[in-house]
């Protein structure tokens, strides 16, 4: 998001539950034709956890990691606020480990994430989903072998017309159907006056 921007009720795009499908269809596509076989998702709480189940059925994943972070400001900082769950069962060394998110802008939970995980299973590999991924933010995240995305937004405001055209964006502040608008303005602009 932009730190000067103040977002309002004009700026969001509500998504509706079968343009979600369709997003997620996509990120699920992409996944399974890389043909990696994981041993473990982490989704990351609290809207992680939507494309996060479903992948795991559809990946038939039976390991399951949570993970919550939360923006606390004043001081401005990324914190955990769920413990680390005890280590992997049944999984001799190294593992392969999907990170799920719904929606990726900066990248700082992404980051944080895999910070958290590398520090507990140093050996496995990890790869990066996100439903939706908006235009301008990482491309990629160090200490990842792949990021994969179903669908990219113009949350930054930043494209121009034509990219726009070029990468299929999603105009707007994207509002996923279980959202609630003044929730979410309410977040964004309480981050982005004090960053």
């Amino acid at each position: 998001m932009d730190s000067m921007r103040i977002y309002s009720i004009e700026d969001i795009n509500s998504m509706s539950w079968e343009e979600y499908g369709a997003a997620l269809q996509v990120l699920l596509e992409k996944i399974q034709a890389s043909g990696i076989l994981f041993d473990a998702i982490v989704p990351i709480m609290r809207s992680g956890a939507i494309p996060g189940s479903a992948l795991a059925i559809q990946l038939r994943i039976t390991k399951i990691i949570p993970l919550q972070f939360k923006y606390r400001l004043q001081p401005n900082r990324l914190e955990s606020i769920m413990p680390m769950p005890p280590p992997l069962p049944e999984t001799p060394g190294p593992c392969n480990i999907l990170i799920c998110e719904n929606n990726t802008s900066s990248g700082d939970t992404a980051c944080g994430a895999i910070e958290l995980l590398k520090r507990h299973f140093p050996a496995s590999k990890l790869y990066y989903a996100t439903v939706t991924k908006v235009f301008g933010g990482p491309n990629s995240f160090a200490d990842t072998e792949a990021y994969f995305f179903g669908r990219l937004t113009n949350e930054r405001f930043i494209a121009t017309r034509d990219e726009m055209i070029t990468h299929g964006l999603r105009p707007g502040v994207t509002l996923f159907p279980w959202e609630v608008a003044q929730d979410e303005l309410h977040e964004m602009n309480q981050s982005s006056t004090t960053l």
